[in-house]
């Protein structure tokens, strides 16, 4: 199993929320995706600890928190069409957004 590190996150601020996703460096990495776990709205995460997973055609991966913060928004289409990852990772291919914490 593989470790997801902080360069294959993308991290934007946007006010007092941060939004999340993995960039195209992640996306070229694993190839195609074809299920992704978020963590659910509400959820506190802490930087560095297991937060959610997901699966491509090889293997399955471990997706660890690049920031500390509770989760507000999820971007749930991406769970049902992985698809947008590859389309707009920047912009429609958001994972998550989050309150930043300490």
């Amino acid at each position: 199993m593989d470790v997801i590190t902080e360069e294959l996150f993308w991290i934007r601020q946007e006010g007092s929320e941060a939004v999340i996703g993995l960039t195209e460096y992640a996306l070229e990495k694993w190839g195609i995706i074809l299920y992704i776990e978020l963590p659910e709205k509400g959820v506190q995460l802490t930087k560095g600890a297991f937060m959610s997973s997901l699966e491509t055609a090889v293997d399955e991966h471990d997706l660890f928190s690049p920031v500390t913060g509770e989760v507000t928004a999820v971007n749930i289409l991406i769970e049902r069409a992985t698809g947008m990852l590859y389309e707009s990772p920047y912009e429609k291919g958001w994972l998550f957004r989050v309150v930043l914490g300490d």
